[in-house]
């Protein structure tokens, strides 16, 4: 009998259904689960925290990674993997107060709330420097088609600013189309996306920009949604048309027509979100694939400024799984191998020079930077992650009592191990019984292990460092054995 690996729903019941409540360290694959890869560090240790990131990629095609702490701004060589000091003054950046980047054509913007925007242009200054046109102070900057915005004004939460056309350090309001728009209701701004019509995201309402050329208002504003907002700033991730947000009880997606999904709901918007005090859902950090259709949400249930989950969500396949992590920050990033088009491509599409022994180069390896809690940067492209697979508990309605003789999981490897989870009462009375782990024959592939019960589960696990592909479901012996 082979039960194909269930979908992970810890929202829901799982008894005779094909969901499950544990999934850990795989991603989705069309009727599969997949390898996630551990954590690697490969650069120094960043001096201190990391409160802010971005690469980009240079005319030359050389990666350029830059770095914010609380008092300095940092550039990574590429060739030693050190941080230098490229900062014009000690900042006052903090864990409330973070750094933002963006890149405009070969401008790398930073902001903060506590400190005046900073620039650098690549292949012109050697460090950082004050941004012109004497912009406002903000804790978020994006990029609108050939615009920059700045929004979490210090002073102004509910206003939007943005730049001049064609440029950066320009901010005269009602001159060269630079101008700016407060909000009445909503609360503060959050983010946007980045596009050219943008979506907004306040705290509990969601405006449209559209940019009207040549019109007095440069853009226009409609509140596409009332009530409903981003709570956590960071969670909103986008790429192209794509976007993604939490709000106060789940996980959402948005068009850029304003049609909202919600893409956590009865699958793992309660098991999060109850989990998460008021301040760790204002914390929650998203990030998009820049090559597959993943999202990612680093979640820090503990409170203790660490990520050591990820939720993963495939919106090509609707599935989530988890990772287990131990990072500060996690954001997308492209390989060397990946050609963009000048500098004035996507802001934050970030990268990494790794090695071409790397997974980081291989195909199926999830593209995802972070910085590790020991402050190094790094990717997700280590050895492959313990993986611990979960199925639905299945068991006879009717009452009847059957016995299972072997199993065996459908994977490529042998490296494999099963429990069985048994019991005759699906309540909190009764809780399952988990038989010793077994390991497979290596001549059959089969795990013997007898077990007697009304429901059945299987938990499969993969050790770390294990080379394998795909899983997708296990094959068990079930033999009538009578009724009780």
């Amino acid at each position: 009998m082979l039960i194909p690996l269930a979908e992970f729903r810890p929202d829901v019941a799982d008894l005779n259904a094909p969901y499950t409540g544990e999934l850990r360290n795989v991603l989705c694959a069309d009727g599969s689960y997949i390898p996630a890869p551990e954590f690697q560090g490969v650069s120094s240790a960043l001096p201190e925290k990391p409160l802010g990131w971005l690469s980009v990629r240079a005319l030359s095609g050389d990666v350029i990674f830059f770095a914010g702490s609380a008092t300095k701004l940092y550039i990574l060589n590429n060739t030693t993997l050190t941080w230098s000091d490229i900062s014009l003054a000690a900042y006052n950046a903090n864990d409330d107060a973070p750094w933002s980047f963006g890149l405009f054509g070969s401008f790398v913007i930073a902001v903060n709330p506590n400190d005046d925007p900073q620039v650098y242009e690549i292949g012109v200054d050697v460090q950082f420097r004050d941004l012109g046109g004497s912009p406002p102070r903000a804790g978020m900057v994006k990029v609108w088609g050939d615009f920059v915005a700045l929004m979490q004004l210090t002073g102004n939460p509910n206003r939007v600013q943005w730049s001049g056309l064609n440029n950066c350090e320009f901010w005269t309001p009602g001159s060269n189309n630079s101008d700016y728009q407060d909000f009445p209701d909503g609360g503060k701004v959050q983010s946007s996306s980045e596009a050219t019509n943008p979506i907004i995201f306040l705290e509990s309402a969601i405006q449209r920009a559209t940019f009207v050329p040549g019109s007095a208002e440069i853009f226009t504003f409609l509140k596409i949604h009332d009530k409903r907002g981003a709570k956590s700033p960071f969670s909103v991730a986008t790429r192209a048309s794509y976007a993604f947000y939490a709000d106060e009880g789940g996980f959402f997606q948005i068009d850029v027509d304003g049609g909202i999904t919600p893409i956590g709901f009865e699958k793992v918007d309660r098991t999060v979100f109850r989990r998460l005090n008021v301040l760790s859902i204002s914390k929650i950090l998203g990030a998009v694939d820049p090559f597959y259709s993943r999202v990612y949400w680093a979640l820090d249930f503990d409170g203790n400024g660490i990520f050591e989950t990820i939720y993963v969500y495939d919106w090509q396949i609707g599935k989530w799984t988890t990772i287990d992590a131990n990072v500060i920050g996690i954001f997308p990033y492209a390989t060397q191998g990946y050609t963009l088009e000048g500098l004035d491509s996507v802001a934050n599409l970030d990268a990494l020079p790794f090695s071409l022994d790397s997974k980081a180069w291989q195909g199926g390896a999830p593209l995802l930077g972070g910085f590790g809690s020991d402050y190094r940067l790094g990717s997700f492209s280590g050895d492959n992650l313990e993986a611990i697979i979960v199925s639905q508990e299945a068991g006879q309605t009717d009452g009847s009592i059957t016995r299972t003789a072997s199993s065996q999981p459908i994977v490529d490897s042998y490296n494999v191990f099963v429990t069985i989870g048994v019991r005759m009462r699906r309540n909190e009375f009764e809780p399952i019984n988990w038989l010793p782990e077994a390991a497979p024959s290596f001549i059959t592939g089969r795990i013997r292990k007898r077990a007697r019960g009304r429901y059945y589960t299987y938990r499969i696990r993969i050790p770390a460092g294990e080379t394998w592909s795909h899983i997708s479901g296990v094959d068990i012996d079930l033999s009538q054995s009578g009724t009780r």
